[in-house]
């Protein structure tokens, strides 16, 4: 069984295995064109086999490839300060024309300090001389599911806001602990960003890295059939033996009632 540390490097590493970007051949993974030669029907599954080269089915592929599809209109139905109920209208690759219900984040900064991330997560590691390495999780109810649920410490970024910055911050309100942006060091910002502000950052937007894994990952949509929301994993460091750790108290908004856990990351 991967330890939970071995498996975050693993999704996290460059060197992890990556779907391959796209070529004319196989834009569309779909069942192959059958040995007489014969195309899927149009509108149907459309399985495009690499090793075949071109075919009638990966020339479909080709025809019929996702990306010439694009939102043509934007409709705000309802909007609040925090999220809006938008109607797209989209050109699929025939160029029918279709219509999509989704919800956007109405707090999204178009500034590029932000990098288009909505939101970010914590996986911070605790560090104590003599013991096992552990991690934090938190424990809350979230309306929508109308129950608790148990998830890494988590926020939204501020507008014109680093999301490393942003991940420092909602550690420290979520949980108490002070961390750093994992794989820093004096020079680059372990215990400060250089500048004597000791925010845990190395140069502004700077991502540290240890053993080829970055400290940050891109934006990552997790639920692109509902919402455009975008989530960045940033991975803090933690040192328990530090003053700023050994009495760590939350700084919680009136609405959040969170409870911190602390469990091994094995």
């Amino acid at each position: 069984q991967m330890r939970a540390g071995s498996l975050l490097r693993h999704a996290l590493s460059p060197t992890a295995p990556r779907p391959r970007a796209p070529t004319r051949a196989s834009r569309i993974h779909t069942p192959r064109a059958s040995s007489s030669g014969e195309s899927p029907p149009l509108g149907g599954p459309v399985y495009v086999d690499e090793r075949d080269g071109s075919t009638p089915a990966s020339k479909m592929a080709d025809d019929l490839c996702s990306s010439r599809s694009k939102v043509i209109d934007v409709d705000v139905k309802h909007a609040t300060p925090w999220l809006e109920f938008r109607s797209l209208t989209y050109l699929d690759p025939t160029g029918a024309t279709r219509r999509w219900d989704m919800v956007g984040r109405a707090t999204r900064s178009e500034s590029a300090k932000s990098k288009g991330i909505d939101a970010v997560c914590v996986f911070a590691t605790l560090r104590k001389k003599g013991e096992e390495d552990t991690t934090l999780l938190v424990r809350q109810f979230r309306p929508p599911m109308n129950g608790e649920t148990i998830e890494l410490p988590a926020g939204l970024v501020d507008a014109d806001e680093d999301p490393i910055v942003a991940a420092l911050r909602e550690l420290k309100e979520e949980t108490g602990y002070v961390g750093t942006v994992a794989g820093g060091d004096e020079a680059t910002g372990g215990g400060g960003n250089g500048k004597g502000d000791g925010d845990g950052i190395g140069k502004e937007g700077e991502a540290s890295t240890r053993d080829g894994v970055e400290a940050i990952t891109p934006a990552l949509p997790l639920s692109p059939g509902l919402s455009n929301e975008t989530v960045a994993l940033v991975r803090v460091d933690v040192d328990l033996d530090a003053p700023e750790n050994a009495n760590p108290k939350q700084q919680l908004e009136g609405s959040e009632f969170i409870t911190v856990l602390r469990v091994p990351i094995a």
